[in-house]
């Protein structure tokens, strides 16, 4: 009986193509629209440059000249120039460069304001200078083995890059089509709400039928859930698909993390949907998809869906807000599995999304299963 329920849930579904518009094709058309207007802003504006800084000789220091070579270049971390001190200091304060680099028995850097380029800057002489003294060791002991020591230095510099730039995407555009696809999830609660309608005889027809069959009314209710996710899941998974493969938009390579985040996602939305449509008052399916758009769609405004920004400003003033919206969790998740290495924070937000999802499965669970009627 589960089975025969779990299939007539799905061909209905299939049908409704209302909620897989705006579950598949809005998402789509906004995140196609989205590209077509910032896709391209990160390539041009955000992307890491190497640093140019100016580079003014008192004495020769062929060490650290090396090293300069090593770190330097079009895809390097700076990009010295060669410069008279009078000349440095005129191209620091038109912009041209970022710093000046003092070469003589102690080696010195010299900024005028800070900001991310300054601090590459900093980072990367404070390394040098502690490794200078190994090196200069080296140099007296096993001259052959200099190479070595500053190919090592050269390592331990771009380990700063790595966690500036992370081999993830590193564009903050991207946090839009992160909310887009935590929107999606949330869209879900469209046919979470009109699955619950029709197991209610007071609010449709199929209602009336489903509630004089002998089934039980735990096994309608996870079939319609289960047939739902298969879904809305799919339909995710083809948005992602779109995404990657069309639009280009790198969302990193831990793939299987992110089939389980739009998972929970989607089961989020779909539990969300029906306790939505399970209260009792407001009776009328009109008002209770308002409900679930309007909820919807505040908690991706809050996810940076509009404004990038907004989520890190709450943030900062009202975490507890990010904790408990399904969309901020979604997109904090993206971007964790993004940015880090590790899975902690990842972990952190997919437990609270289920806690929430069993919260309002099983709220909607009870109220349906505590309906009763005077007559059918």
């Amino acid at each position: 009986m589960f089975f025969h329920n779990l299939r007539y849930n799905l061909l209905y579904s299939l049908r409704s193509k209302v909620s897989l518009f705006w579950t598949f094709v809005f998402p789509l058309a906004l995140s196609t629209f989205m590209f077509m207007a910032f896709g391209k802003i990160y390539e041009t504006t955000e992307k890491f440059k190497p640093v140019p800084v100016g580079i003014v000789t008192v004495n020769e220091n062929e060490i650290f000249n090396k090293v300069l070579d090593e770190v330097s270049g079009d895809d390097g971390l700076i990009i010295p120039k060669n410069m008279t001190d009078e000349n440095a200091v005129d191209a620091l304060g038109d912009g041209d460069i970022y710093g000046i680099i003092y070469v003589d028995d102690n080696i010195s850097l010299s900024i005028n304001e800070n900001g991310i380029e300054q601090t590459i800057l900093s980072s990367f002489l404070d390394r040098y200078i502690q490794t200078e003294s190994v090196i200069m060791q080296i140099a007296e002991i096993n001259p052959a083995n200099i190479q070595a020591a500053v190919d090592k230095l050269k390592s331990g510099t771009l380990n700063y890059r790595e966690l500036t730039v992370s081999d993830g995407n590193s564009d903050n555009l991207v946090n839009y089509f992160y909310a887009i696809l935590a929107m999606s999830c949330l869209f879900a609660s469209f046919i979470g709400i009109t699955s619950t309608l029709n197991l209610q005889a007071n609010l449709s027809a199929l209602g009336v039928r489903r509630s004089i069959a002998p089934t039980r009314k735990t096994t309608l209710i996870l079939a319609s859930f289960i047939s739902n996710l298969v879904i809305q899941f799919t339909v995710e998974c083809l948005a992602l698909l779109y995404m990657i493969f069309i639009l280009g938009i790198n969302f990193g390579d831990k793939y299987a993390a992110i089939i389980l985040l739009l998972l929970n996602g989607s089961s989020l939305g779909l539990s969300m949907g029906m306790f939505i449509g399970a209260l009792s008052k407001p009776a009328g399916e009109g008002i209770k998809m308002g409900i679930g758009i309007s909820v919807s769609m505040i908690m991706s405004v809050l996810a940076d869906l509009c404004a990038n920004g907004i989520q890190d400003s709450i943030e900062h003033t009202i975490p507890v807000i990010n904790r408990i919206n399904p969309a901020a969790l979604m997109t904090d998740s993206f971007y964790a599995l993004n940015s880090f290495d590790n899975y902690e924070r990842f972990t952190r937000n997919m437990v609270i999304l289920v806690i929430i999802t069993s919260a309002l499965l099983t709220g909607a669970i009870s109220m349906i299963r505590r309906n009763r009627y005077a007559s059918i």
